[in-house]
């Protein structure tokens, strides 16, 4: 097993129960575009705004840029919790698969939802090509929506081929076992016909995506596998350990400073949250570490002063 198989089988571990059905995948598919179109997908974009900032620099906004130094990083030790430790650096998550450079269809966008790796591969000649969006899960996909199937032979496995009768077109989903603990999805429409949505499940290709993060991390938690990275928000451990960027509020009040900005530091029996005010960036920084993991008060600051927020990122 190499590095990218495996890092995907951390990322699909415990995500299983995650895996889209029919309806969100395609509602996923419809959301990516952003303009209006001949044979639109049903739904417009939600959710995955990474799309729409990907071309922005990654010109970064540094949370440590200025500020008397943190103190060092302190041991936290408790019985009953399970203690974090801080890494150096942050490797990016990747999505394995990709189908050749197409004329006619912008390169992928790879994104990490709830443990669920996908890549999104946009089109811009409409007249060939329609928005096409890979899935890869750890069992079979379970769906709900009523659709008439067939069978197909797929990467010399056997798989089957949803089709929805929906205007302005039809979806296909067509899924298959590409190996064992491995299933995949791909999702477009009647834009290709069903042999031409068979060919593009063909043609896929080993790669290594990478999911772009919304922050640079000067710090992560070891032995935590990410199950999200978006526009807003990197989490591990099913949420465990998160930091999200969230448009600006008000803090209640403030006991703690991360580099010059303001910040608010609670705990609970349920969590340990950080809150720092960015005002750059009109947003929070919200740092929360749930039970039962724990982290010290010195690393919970060091962890958000080594925050880099970058341009492509998008307050929720």
């Amino acid at each position: 097993m190499d590095d990218v198989e495996r890092m995907l089988a951390q990322s699909l571990h415990g995500a299983a129960t995650d895996a889209p059905g029919d309806t969100e995948l395609l509602s996923k598919v419809h959301r990516r575009s952003s303009r209006y179109r001949r044979r639109r997908l049903a739904v417009q974009l939600s959710g995955l705004a990474a799309v729409v900032v990907v071309g922005l620099p990654a010109t970064a906004v540094l949370l440590n840029r200025s500020g008397p130094p943190l103190p060092p990083p302190a041991a936290f030790s408790s019985s009953a919790a399970s203690p974090v430790t801080l890494v150096e650096g942050f490797q990016n998550p990747v999505f394995p698969y990709a189908l050749p450079p197409t004329e006619g269809m912008r390169a992928p966008v790879a994104t990490l939802e709830a443990g669920t790796p996908t890549a999104f591969f946009e089109a811009t000649d409409l007249r060939r090509h329609a928005d096409t969006m890979v899935t890869v899960t750890s069992t079979k996909p379970v769906f709900t929506t009523a659709a008439d199937e067939s069978a197909w032979t797929v990467r010399g496995h056997q798989g089957r081929l949803r089709t929805i009768d929906v205007e302005p077109a039809k979806q296909y989903i067509l899924y298959w076992p590409e190996a064992p603990g491995r299933w995949l999805q791909l999702a477009t429409d009647d834009t290709y016909t069903p042999q031409q949505v068979v060919a593009l499940a063909n043609a896929l290709t080993s790669a290594a995506i990478e999911v772009l993060p919304p922050f640079e991390l000067d710090y992560s938690p070891a032995g935590l596998t990410p199950d999200t990275v978006d526009a807003s928000t990197m989490s591990f451990r099913d949420g465990a350990f998160s930091v999200v960027l969230r448009k600006q509020y008000q803090l209640p009040t403030t006991n703690q400073k991360v580099a010059a900005y303001d910040a608010r530091l609670t705990r609970d029996a349920r969590r340990t949250m950080l809150e720092v005010a960015v005002t750059d960036w009109d947003a929070v920084l919200q740092v929360t570490v749930r039970s039962p993991l724990a982290i010290s008060d010195n690393d919970l600051l060091r962890f958000a002063a080594g925050v880099h927020i970058l341009n492509r990122s998008n307050p929720r």
